[in-house]
């Protein structure tokens, strides 16, 4: 972690620092966060997912004398892949909320999610971004 410039990018993002060095300040320690968002870019390893299904298949029509059509495995990739985008559109649109310490015109509070468990915020925040991505999330939240 120390080759990332940390007081560079909390200057740009607007956080004081005294003498090069950052001061505690709340903002500063979300900045510090959201640095964890850099172990996202493991998730881009999901072809190995893909691959491990394609073998999967192959797998099933051996054993069981099937065919799959190659049709189908695009529709299924086609799905999980967009499973996988609703989710992180989901949590990125929750993450969002939750740095600006959930303002009170946010869907968020509109729900009443602010103290429910994780999965209630985690299963509102899919069904979002499954209705954004279907076009009909943008109306005012329940």
């Amino acid at each position: 972690c120390s080759s990332i410039p940390l007081d560079l990018i909390l200057k740009t993002a607007g956080v004081d620092s005294v003498g090069g060095t950052v001061t505690g300040t709340k903002q500063s320690l979300k900045m510090l966060k959201t640095l964890r968002i850099t172990k996202l870019l493991r998730l881009f390893r999901i072809n190995r997912l893909f691959q491990y299904l394609k073998k999967v298949m192959l797998l099933i029509e051996e054993t069981l004398n099937i065919r799959i059509s190659d049709g189908f495995t695009k529709l299924m990739r086609l799905g999980v892949g967009a499973l996988i985008l609703a989710h992180w559109i989901g949590c990125f649109n929750f993450l969002l909320v939750r740095l600006h310490d959930f303002p009170s015109d946010s869907w968020v509070v509109y729900a009443g999610l602010v103290d429910k468990s994780p999965y209630v915020q985690w299963s509102w925040s899919f069904f979002k971004a499954l209705a954004q991505m279907i076009m009909i999330g943008f109306e005012t939240p329940p």
